[in-house]
């Protein structure tokens, strides 16, 4: 059935206008008006009705709801007999909603505008508060966001310039933003190598590997801001480790690939053979002090608990090896020969007119490598080495007249580097090994404190008028006739004895204070010197003896000049050592060979390994330190683990492999890499054991780093900071940084 929502009798009911904006001031009475308000709202209403013409007459229209038609009627001219006072129109609701449609439009507009484009558009755009640490450093948005106007590059670009924003202050490696901080070459290789996976993925990694592999994932990926103060912006979700990872499993028991000779990466540092040394060194009855009977005594956890030093010298090896590097049971000499007077054919020479001034008669052996170094310092030295080639100084009998030339040059060139270390002292010894630009930096300590006063007595002793000839020679002048020297062998008759007061500081003795004046004639001294027994409490002993501590003496018999090391670390070998590894020069590995063999003074590549890498050639004088900013892929705790040992200690893990061929890892091999460890691999069973969700736990972070490699966790420069003005000078803050 239909029904009208109003009727259409014009006099039954006023007509209601729903859509005007304005209603009749009588409307709350119940009587409005017929007419309505105007557009503006004001009043129209001057009578209650509008007379209509009938004929020659008016009619009252007035409506029914109003009472029909009225008593007076209309007036003669036509206007209603019953006038109105007008009224006081309001607005419609419609009205009143579309003015609040408007103004809520306006101000939420105004709100837009405002966060968008106005001043303080930070604090409304701001999602939520920052963690501790960025906190404290990032001051504006623009610190950690793009500005607005720099959003108009899309997709990568976009992603790599709010990266860089990261590492403006934190230093991630020159690999930063490749996932574990590899370089591609090195991802795309272990991509290559890595297994295919074996069984059905789980869905969630399915679901997550389906959704793409991002190569370069940006770094708000995995680290959310604005999660509250305390909020972990490095904890990550096994499942966002695996969506990158070919071999994707449930846990660390079951689908974690076995692990692969970890925790051995490159052979010790220091060669020291567990096996040997615990089965067959220490069991020695010989030994004055008990050995080591657990790992504590040699090892200690790092401060951060992460890594296992070996204690130092002293408490661990001082007390088997000390009187071997002090050579106190050295058969041989106990000195590193430094400096010699080598063997010479002085008649050879002499028959070729070449003069050579006065040399001992009764010297021999060959030039000391550390001498053919020196003396490789001298342009003019260095072409003579070359043109005698292979021949001995001390037989020039089948030498040509260029190769004898060539000797004297060289013979002149000792006569010089000798006069240059009496008088120049440790200078000579750094000015021969090249200018200070070109020379090694491990060659910062070679001198060993080198005594120039050594050098005087073995000069006065060996050659008396030395500083005369080489200072004629170098003026251009030829040297007189030498006289015959044998002060050097009335030590040999009496090594204790005290010569005449006529003659100088002889061989037999290192007294500096003695009177340097050269005689006139050596022979004539000899024989006039008067051997005369020392009383015992006075005797001399050996040279060697004399610097058992460390130091520089000489040897008369042999005209040698030798340096013994003092103990443990000694800085002569030490820099030698460093100076002489990586350089190709013949000099340099002769040196090297002298100071690297078995027997050699101090003992120092006994223990100490050589590591030749693409990086470099490094003596390895310490066993492993923690390095400051580096982090590895796969990191461990001991300390939280010394709890879990059981009664085997250490070996509850690390195994002794002692058929491993742990000496062949070193020898002629100087690459870290290729070794035999003197322990088996751990096997994951060993870590699945305790590491399950419902007991230690088994999250991927628990064991492995994501950034790793050489980095600086923060890197903030002062300038980096934006203080507030109104923060800068506020009472008790400090503008200091």
């Amino acid at each position: 059935m239909r029904r009208l929502l109003q009727s259409i009798i014009y006099n039954r009911k006023v007509y209601d206008r729903p859509q005007d904006e304005w209603t009749c001031g009588r409307a709350a009475e119940g009587c409005p008006c017929i007419y309505g308000p105007g557009k503006k709202g004001e009043c129209r209403a001057t009578s209650q009705c509008l007379p209509a013409k009938k004929g020659d007459r008016w009619v009252c229209t007035r409506a029914i709801s109003l009472g029909a038609v009225c008593e007076p009627g209309p007036l003669p001219d036509g206007s209603c007999g019953c006038p109105v006072p007008p009224c006081r129109p309001v607005r419609s609701l419609r009205a009143e909603r579309g003015r609040l449609t408007w103004l809520m439009v306006s101000l939420a507009l105004g709100v837009v505008i405002l966060a968008v484009w106005g001043e303080t558009r930070a604090d409304w755009s701001n999602p939520g508060p920052l963690t501790d640490q960025h906190a404290m450093s990032a001051q504006r948005c623009a610190d950690c966001h793009l500005e607005p106007a720099g959003i108009s590059a899309g997709g990568a670009a976009r992603q790599l310039q709010h990266d860089l924003l990261c590492i403006k202050c934190h230093d991630l490696g020159p690999h930063g933003s490749s996932p574990h901080g590899a370089a591609p070459a090195e991802l795309l290789a272990l991509a290559r190598a890595e297994k295919p996976p074996i069984g059905p993925r789980p869905l969630v990694l399915a679901a997550v590997t389906a959704t793409g592999r991002p190569t370069e994932p940006a770094c708000a990926a995995c680290h959310r801001e604005h999660q509250g103060h305390a909020a972990d912006l490095k904890h990550m979700g096994n499942q966002q480790c695996q969506a990158c990872h070919q071999t994707q499993f449930a846990s660390l028991a079951h689908g974690h690939p076995e692990f692969t000779g970890y925790p051995y990466v490159r052979r010790t540092r220091i060669e020291f053979d567990h096996a040997a040394h615990f089965q067959k060194h220490f069991p020695e009855s010989h030994l004055t002090t008990p050995p080591p009977t657990s790992c504590a005594q040699c090892h200690e956890p790092a401060m951060d608990g992460r890594q296992m030093l070996v204690r130092n010298f002293e408490q661990t090896c001082a007390q088997c090896h000390a009187t071997q590097i002090d050579g106190d049971s050295r058969a041989s000499a106990k000195g590193l020969e430094f400096f010699r007077l080598p063997g010479l054919d002085t008649a050879a020479l002499e028959a070729a007119g070449l003069g050579i001034g006065e040399w001992p008669a009764y010297c021999d052996g060959p030039i000391t490598p550390f001498m053919r170094w020196m003396l490789e310092g001298d342009e003019s030295v260095r072409v003579a080495m070359t043109a005698l080639g292979s021949l001995n100084l001390a037989d020039l009998s089948r030498a040509t007249p260029a190769q004898k030339a060539a000797a004297a040059q060289i013979v002149w060139g000792i006569k010089g580097l000798l006069a240059d270390l009496v008088t120049q002292g440790q200078q000579t010894i750094m000015n021969r090994l090249g200018p200070p630009a070109t020379r090694s930096p491990a060659m910062a300590r070679p001198t060993g404190q080198f005594s120039a006063d050594v050098a005087l007595a073995a000069q006065q002793s060996w050659l008396p008028h030395l500083l005369t000839e080489v200072a004629a020679h170098r003026r251009g002048e030829k040297p007189a006739p030498p006289a015959p020297i044998v002060a050097a062998r009335v030590a040999e008759v009496a090594p204790t004895a005290v010569v005449s007061s006529a003659t100088p500081a002889s061989a037999a003795s290192d007294d500096l204070l003695a009177d340097p004046t050269p005689v006139a004639d050596n022979k004539a001294a000899a024989s006039a010197a008067v051997p005369v027994a020392a009383p015992a409490t006075l005797a001399f002993a050996e040279a060697d003896a004399r610097v058992a501590q460390g130091g520089w003496y000489r040897q008369d018999e042999s005209y040698t000049i030798h340096y013994r090391p003092g103990g443990h670390a000694d800085s002569f070998l030490t820099a030698w050592l460093e100076g002489t590894a990586g350089n190709p020069a013949p000099a340099a590995q002769a040196i090297f060979a002298q100071l690297s063999s078995d027997h050699a003074q101090g003992v120092c590549m006994k223990c100490h390994t050589v590591d030749r890498t693409a990086a470099g050639t490094v003596v390895n004088w310490q066993t492993a330190q923690p390095k400051p900013g580096f982090r590895p892929f796969t990191t461990f705790k001991h300390d939280a683990h010394f709890s879990l040992m059981g009664d085997q200690g250490c070996a509850t893990c690390h195994t002794l492999d002692v058929t491993a061929n742990y000496a062949g890892s070193f020898g002629a091999n100087h690459d870290p890499a290729v070794f035999h460890s003197n322990f088996a691999p751990l096997s994951k069973d060993i870590c699945a054991a305790c590491h399950q969700p419902a007991k230690a736990g088994d999250s991927c972070q628990q064991c492995h780093n994501y950034h790793t490699g050489e980095m600086q966790n923060l890197r903030v420069r002062a300038a980096d900071f934006h203080v507030a003005p109104e923060l800068a000078h506020a009472p008790g803050s400090s503008q200091k940084l």
